[in-house]
């Protein structure tokens, strides 16, 4: 990746890792606190006898010492975390970077990002920070939190302090994505390409309804010794996607359309006919 590829680059804040130790130790201390609960309704109700001394030896080594050991992994745990998560926007894709014992890095598409969601939660508002939820589609890919289990989105960035600076950033990488671009634009709205236009607009109402397309994409591709995954990257798509395009499988938006042309350098009525 070239620097000239970054737009933005940032670390979450380590009031992160303090919300979450206090988490675990409310949630800690709530299930013991019920144990013992059940112990001495047990206890009263087979009407056993505990002196007061083994009852609070119990307490400590049972309850107390545990924790001990519990605080000191999770406050190395989550700060470690923190120190390992960072977050990265670039010029096609949102990179995510996290993990402690296992490494993970998440690449996003601009092209798969549906929604960008903001939380604050109870424990959030004590310590004055935001998680970012970034929904992808076509997508099944999840994190899970190794200490509660839940499953979490891809774009997952919690512990931000100001949530609003990393959203315009990626909002404004989205509306430079979904653009058309403006060789496009001219190729549209002027009069003398209106056999283009009737072309794209025949085509389009074809997709409309429901017919599958014939591609050369693969042929062309090939000529210039471009790999499916080559494409993908120059395009700034997935995969998947060029493999369902030279398959014939999925019509392309305007957009799409046009950088594959652009990236093999023909027109677009040259990629596409109607099966």
């Amino acid at each position: 990746m070239s620097k000239n590829d970054l737009d933005f680059q940032g670390k979450i804040s380590r009031d992160y890792a303090k919300k979450q130790i206090l988490k675990g130790s409310i949630g800690y201390f709530l299930f013991y606190a019920s144990w013992m609960f059940l112990t001495s309704g047990l206890i009263y109700f087979f009407e056993a006898s505990i002196q007061l001394e083994w009852f609070l030896l119990m307490i400590f080594y049972v309850v107390l010492i545990p924790y001990v050991f519990y605080l000191i992994f999770t406050i190395w745990y989550e700060f470690k975390y923190v120190k390992m998560f960072s977050f990265e926007v670039q010029e096609n894709t949102l990179v995510i970077r996290h993990g402690v014992f296992n490494r993970v890095k998440a690449t996003i598409p601009y092209s798969r990002i549906q929604n960008i969601n903001m939380t604050n939660g109870v424990f959030d508002r004590m310590y004055k920070t935001f998680t970012v939820k970034v929904e992808t589609a076509g997508s099944s890919a999840v994190t899970a939190s190794s200490q509660s289990g839940h499953l979490k989105p891809e774009g997952y960035i919690p512990g931000l302090k100001d949530p609003t600076l990393i959203e315009n950033k990626i909002k404004e990488r989205l509306m430079r994505y979904s653009a058309i671009p403006s060789g496009l634009e001219d190729k549209i709205f002027k009069p003398e390409e209106l056999a283009f236009d009737n072309f794209i607009s025949y085509i389009l109402s074809k997709m409309r309804e429901g017919e599958k397309l014939r591609t050369s994409i693969k042929e062309r591709r090939e000529g210039v010794k471009l790999t499916v995954a080559n494409l993908a990257e120059k395009v700034g798509v997935p995969i998947n996607t060029i493999k369902y395009l030279e398959e014939g499988k999925y019509n392309p938006s305007l957009a799409v359309a046009y950088k594959i042309a652009e990236v093999l350098n023909c027109k677009i009525e040259e990629l596409f006919k109607l099966a």
